[in-house]
């Protein structure tokens, strides 16, 4: 609350006194106590005129804040001093060969070539390439010229249709893989496939393949062993 808000209260109190002892004061019948009572209001009011009150203002100084300024500090720049470089250049120096050496090199001579040594005369040339040296294991038809073995037909024994398959009316097929020798005979038979298995086809094709005879396969001038396979068909007509 401010010094004038205080002194404007005073005020109103004040009149408010002032009016209720003239009301006290003019009203009939109310005898001495009235009389007291403008006294005092009088006493009162002249003491307000000369009482000094004191003044209310409150002075508020306004806070300076702390504030810190931090500043970056620059190093000084570095004292550069001027060096005066003198240039010099380089210079390299070359040996130069003596023209008129003291000793002359060497005179060498050239080294005789080595002659072979002559051959006897019961020696045999040999022109061209020497023939491969046969594999260990057969070879395929068709392949490093390899040819493939013909069939004797004199010895082409007919396999024996077997009797399940003959009453049951069923015709097969058995394709069988086989080893043809250099000397034409046939080992190695095994059965590839068979349309009808379990019906004696593979028994009775092996059986006739084995008594078969070839002419054996050829790589050049020499007879060789190959791999061939052979269909054996089974029929009723």
């Amino acid at each position: 609350m401010s010094a004038d808000e205080i002194q404007t209260v005073q005020i109103k109190d004040r009149q408010q006194a002032e009016t209720l002892l003239y009301e006290q004061m003019f009203h009939a019948g109310e005898g001495k106590i009235k009389w007291i009572a403008f006294g005092v209001a009088i006493a009162l009011h002249a003491a307000v005129m000369f009482v000094h009150f004191p003044s209310f203002e409150q002075t508020f100084e306004a806070k300076k804040e702390n504030v810190i300024i931090v500043k970056r500090y620059v190093p000084p720049p570095p004292k550069v001093e001027r060096r005066q470089v003198k240039q010099q250049k380089l210079t390299r120096r070359v040996p130069v060969p003596d023209p008129t050496p003291d000793e002359p090199e060497p005179i060498r001579e050239p080294e005789p070539e080595i002659q072979p040594e002559p051959l006897p005369p019961d020696v045999e040339f040999l022109i061209g390439t020497p023939d491969t040296p046969p594999p260990s294991g057969p070879l395929l038809p068709g392949v490093e010229g390899v040819t493939s073995p013909e069939r004797i037909e004199a010895t082409a024994v007919k396999p024996t249709y077997p009797e399940i398959a003959r009453v049951a009316r069923v015709e097969g097929r058995v394709i069988v893989q086989a080893v043809i020798l250099k000397d034409g005979t046939v080992s190695d038979v095994e059965i590839l496939s068979c349309n009808r298995p379990n019906m004696g086809f593979e028994e009775s094709a092996t059986q006739a393949v084995r008594q078969w005879r070839y002419k054996p396969a050829m790589q050049g001038s020499r007879p060789v062993d190959v791999y061939f396979t052979v269909v054996v068909e089974f029929d009723l007509s």
